[in-house]
């Protein structure tokens, strides 16, 4: 398993060109698609040097608002690595897409899934699994201890390598402004993948409420074990709980859990059938590309 830098990408030209047919379509097409986030989604790509994962980041307005999100990142990644998390080695990539638009790849080396430690906790022995989930656990805790940051632990966020855990999604960059305590990350870059309806009341009511909750160890980490049961992972709930509750003030009770959970999983089924919805009137109605590939149905 190799964690190297990953390599340059000679023919992202390409790989965009079949994003963009896969945006005009709704279907995947040839993407091998390893991985569906909110806003983006990881394709394994392969070149001379092997495959690598390539993750799309979301479309830019300006050239300045993708230069200040990938500067974002880069901050990022160094904040962590000075507080005890170490993201696994990340290379940026930027492209002019000749039509306006501003785009840029973030390149990792592509891990295999059973490397993931959201696979591992039913692969792996026991004693090993409960190491991962406590090791997770109190990064936690080390990034939550300064206000001025955050992180989201869910479990298919980390990889465990011979060199120990790392980190991989770094593409929602949780820090905090100093003097004004509002987070830096221009949620409007996120807000854009929302239908067109919800676009102005997240932004204008719920985009800093949202981010926030990343910086509260308390929410996080019960995000982080409620993550469990879409992981089919759910017997490791109460050994979670068990852990996370030496990290926090009020012991996080399993109840608590269930009900952030049936709470999220409401959420985001409603949002996937608004998207859904949306996708279908951006490409029937409107005859426009839909720039976020949707994964199938989840279990939750």
């Amino acid at each position: 398993m190799s964690h190297r830098p990953p390599p340059t990408v000679p023919d992202l030209v390409d790989l965009e060109q079949m994003f963009q047919q896969a945006f005009a379509t709704g279907r995947e097409g040839e993407l091998d698609v390893i991985g569906y986030g909110e806003i983006s989604s990881v394709v394994r790509w392969e070149t001379d040097e092997g495959p690598i994962a390539a993750k799309r980041l979301p479309n830019y307005a300006t050239a300045e608002q993708r230069r200040a999100h990938l500067d974002l990142m880069r901050e990022y990644i160094e904040v962590l690595g000075n507080l005890g998390v170490e993201v696994l080695p990340t290379r940026f990539e930027e492209l002019d897409a000749g039509d306006g638009s501003y785009v840029a790849y973030a390149i990792q080396a592509f891990i295999e899934p059973q490397y993931l430690v959201s696979a591992m906790l039913s692969s792996a022995p026991a004693a090993d699994a409960e190491r991962l989930l406590g090791s997770i656990i109190r990064k936690a805790a080390a990034v939550a201890s300064h206000p001025m940051y955050g992180l989201d632990t869910q479990l298919s966020n980390w990889v465990n390598t011979p060199d120990g855990l790392r980190y991989l999604d770094i593409t929602t960059p949780f820090m905090r402004d100093e003097a004004t305590g509002l987070a830096r990350l221009d949620t409007s870059i996120f807000v854009a993948s929302l239908p067109w309806l919800l676009r102005w009341p997240v932004q204008r009511f719920l985009a800093e409420d949202i981010v926030a909750q990343y910086f509260d160890l308390r929410t996080t980490l019960i995000d982080t074990i409620a993550n469990l049961t879409k992981e089919k992972a759910a017997d490791w709930i109460p050994k979670a709980v068990d852990l996370a509750s030496q990290e926090v003030d009020d012991p996080i009770t399993i109840e608590e859990v269930g009900r952030y959970y049936r709470k999220d999983r409401r959420l985001w089924a409603v949002l996937q059938r608004l998207r859904r919805l949306d996708r279908w009137w951006q490409l029937r109605v409107r005859r426009q590309p839909y720039p976020v590939l949707l994964p199938g149905p989840i279990e939750r």
